[in-house]
């Protein structure tokens, strides 16, 4: 409905409304905690049906999984590495749009996927299509924190407009970690599919590592 001049159409209230970032957190929390907690149920043996069971048939079992618990073990420290990102983010986020929201959304089911594609390639990590689900799952849940962070501080528009700009800088090339890993473990899949998804492991260590050059904003020493 237009109303007459002087006033605002609803659509032109509705753009100019900030929303709080609050929902987003919770909604964030719980997706990355439920995904972290059922990443366990990747084992096979949890889900066989009750048999009787030597202690050296036990063993030998668990000895085969080893492929899951190490896939378990690195996707849950991915995920980890994946959380604080996005804790950094909005941090420094102080407001949202619908826009941010759709942007968090489609993270957040990228995210949710992740037990799925752990358990895809840790079942089945000797064919590439397994392998490329997974680290696909992963290249789109990075590149969507990605957006999310870009998209907020284009000029300044979410953030505090006191946040400097190699502090900006700074969290987008850490941010992009995960999606240039996700690219170089695509392309050694193509030589070895078990050998590409361990390229993962290397996130944790550069996130560790990625120290900024330069003192950053007193704001951003808190997020960090």
């Amino acid at each position: 409905m237009i109303f007459k001049r002087g006033e605002c159409t609803l659509s032109e209230k509705s753009r100019n409304v900030l929303l709080k970032t609050n929902r987003i957190e919770a909604l964030s929390d719980g997706i990355f905690a439920i995904a972290m907690t059922i990443l366990v149920l990747s084992f096979d043996i949890l889900l066989e049906p009750s048999t009787a069971h030597t202690d050296v048939s036990l063993y030998a079992k668990l000895v085969s999984l080893w492929p899951e618990f190490l896939h378990y073990v690195q996707s849950f420290l991915i995920l980890g590495c994946l959380w604080i990102q996005h804790h950094n983010q909005l941090h420094f986020i102080k407001s949202a749009d619908t826009k941010i929201l759709i942007i968090n959304i489609l993270a957040l089911m990228f995210v949710a996927l992740i037990p799925f594609t752990t358990a895809l390639v840790g079942d089945y990590g000797h064919i590439r299509i397994a392998a490329w689900l997974f680290e696909l799952n992963l290249l789109f849940a990075g590149l969507m924190l990605f957006a999310n962070w870009m998209y907020a501080t284009h000029v300044k528009r979410f953030v505090d407009p006191e946040t400097d700009s190699y502090t900006v800088e700074y969290y987008r090339k850490r941010v992009l970690i995960t999606p240039v890993v996700s690219l170089l473990a695509i392309a050694v899949t193509f030589l070895n599919a078990r050998l590409g998804p361990m390229l993962f492991f290397a996130i944790p260590v550069l996130l560790i590592f990625y120290k900024p050059k330069a003192a950053i904003s007193q704001s951003a020493n808190n997020a960090a």
